[in-house]
């Protein structure tokens, strides 16, 4: 007997696109993650495109890579110019000006900053980060970080809102100041984890 479910029938369809759900699934049980979480922010991130990129310019926390440290601007900088200061440095092989709009660009299928994955030790080049295998697997080490940080305070919902603006805001309404991101990744099949717990 075949099996014709939906997701059955369009993973059969589809065999890239399940083989991005199988990546993400094995990093998210790489870092004792749920599933349906991690699968969720991807889908609300990219829809599970693995060459979604999009350009922040703006992007506040940027990192040294010769310091390895948050690079701080010194004064007269702006962090909104096209060009990076003078004293801001990329691996080998990189252009600065590669690097300064690479960190400030969201990659691949969770949208890891570049700026976050050279914090995390991340020295290749920023396409790289397409590679569902590489973006998911940073994008899971912060869902760790952020899990530790908030699940207790703010369960599941404010890690979501922290996977999206650092921390779980919540507004005098008591609601997260991103609840519409909140609500977008619920609906894209991380209910369950409101409603079932863990």
């Amino acid at each position: 007997m075949s099996d014709t479910t939906p997701s059955a029938t369009a993973a059969a369809s589809n065999p890239e696109a399940n083989a991005r759900t199988l990546a993400i699934e094995t990093i998210a049980r790489k870092y004792e993650l749920p599933i349906p979480l991690v699968i969720a922010i991807a889908r609300t991130e990219s829809g599970l495109n693995r060459f979604a990129m999009r350009c922040e310019p703006g992007y506040r926390y940027l990192w040294d890579v010769d310091k390895n440290a948050p690079f701080q601007l010194a004064a007269g900088e702006d962090i909104g110019s096209r060009l990076p200061p003078k004293r801001f440095k990329a691996p080998a092989g990189i252009s600065t000006l590669t690097e300064w709009l690479g960190q400030q660009t969201s990659w691949g299928v969770m949208q890891v900053m570049g700026a976050l994955a050279r914090s995390y030790g991340f020295r290749g080049h920023f396409p790289e980060l397409s590679d569902p295998m590489v973006g998911a697997d940073i994008g899971c080490r912060l869902l760790v970080i952020l899990r530790d940080r908030f699940y207790k305070t703010y369960g599941w919902p404010g890690v979501i809102a922290a996977y999206n603006a650092g921390t779980p805001r919540v507004t005098a309404a008591h609601q997260f100041e991103n609840q519409g991101y909140v609500d977008l990744v619920l609906g894209n099949g991380a209910k369950a984890l409101i409603d079932g717990g863990t």
